[in-house]
């Protein structure tokens, strides 16, 4: 009796463990399956954006160089034909529009898209149209860009599409033609800004008078009250911290050094506790 009771309860956990083994297995497989045609649609999609702006391109090669502030990635033509920077900057909404800027390879902006944004119908997303990049296209020199007329009514996102052309053309002139060579030195306080640009896209920021704890550098109030900028100095690290107005720790720029784990969850908890 004992025997048929025992055999009853682990009967239904054999079975279990079997149903388990197997949904795991085809879930493994399934997986390997489709994770290629996954990354091949992605990578479909991102080449059709990039041609967008840079349509002689024959294909891109993602670059791993030093970005300038406002640049999150950039792409090489693989025939020459220029350069490809995503950006991000601050909309008329206060939320962020990310772009895609096409730099030909004279030097001149050759397109611009648009990949997100929340700007309001008719207002600031009037700014985000064809007939308003056009007026970039073809300018290969930054004070150009810079004398472009604003759209009134939409001054904010007619900036941030002037930013995202100007460091496009920052980023193209960095890499000198499309010529990929050694990352520039930059000094330490043009490493400041971009992380700071990094944390706060196109915002200002003020250096505060103030007692700094142990291992803080530095400590800006961000403008438009959106929080603040700690700049923490440990095991040889550099890094800047974004904290926001309720004392929140948020996104970690290094500045100079080498970051681990470790070290990151150190330098998050001396930037809150500067507020302690």
């Amino acid at each position: 009796m004992a025997d048929s009771k025992r055999i009853t309860i682990v009967s239904p956990i054999i079975v279990l463990v079997c149903i388990a083994l197997v949904a795991s297995f085809l879930l493994a497989a399934v997986y390997q399956m489709t994770s290629p045609i996954i990354a091949q649609r992605e990578a479909e999609t991102r080449n059709a954006a990039l041609k967008q702006v840079l349509p002689d391109a024959s294909s891109f090669t993602k670059l791993d160089v030093e970005l300038v502030p406002g640049v999150t990635e950039v792409y090489q033509a693989d025939n020459g034909a220029g350069i490809v920077c995503s950006t991000n900057c601050k909309s008329q909404q206060g939320g962020e529009i990310a772009m895609m800027v096409g730099v030909n390879a004279v030097g001149a902006v050759n397109g611009i898209s648009v990949i997100s944004h929340n700007e309001t119908a008719g207002i600031g997303d009037k700014v985000l149209q064809e007939s308003y990049f056009k007026n970039f296209y073809g300018i290969n020199d930054i004070e150009a860009v810079k004398a472009v007329d604003v759209i009134s009514g939409a001054t904010k996102t007619s900036n941030c599409v002037n930013q995202s052309a100007q460091v496009a053309l920052q980023q193209f002139a960095i890499l000198d033609s499309g010529n990929v060579g050694p990352a520039t030195d930059y000094t330490y306080e043009e490493k400041l800004a971009n992380a700071i640009s990094k944390l706060y896209p196109n915002s200002d920021t003020t250096l505060l008078d103030t007692t700094l704890n142990t291992g803080i550098k530095e400590l800006y109030r961000v403008s438009n009250d959106q929080g603040y900028v700690v700049i923490v100095e440990n095991g040889g690290v550099i890094a800047a911290v974004a904290v926001a107005n309720d004392k929140t720790v948020g996104n970690v720029e290094v500045i100079e050094g080498e970051i681990t784990d470790s070290l990151l969850a150190e330098i998050r908890t001396l930037a809150g506790n500067q507020f302690n």
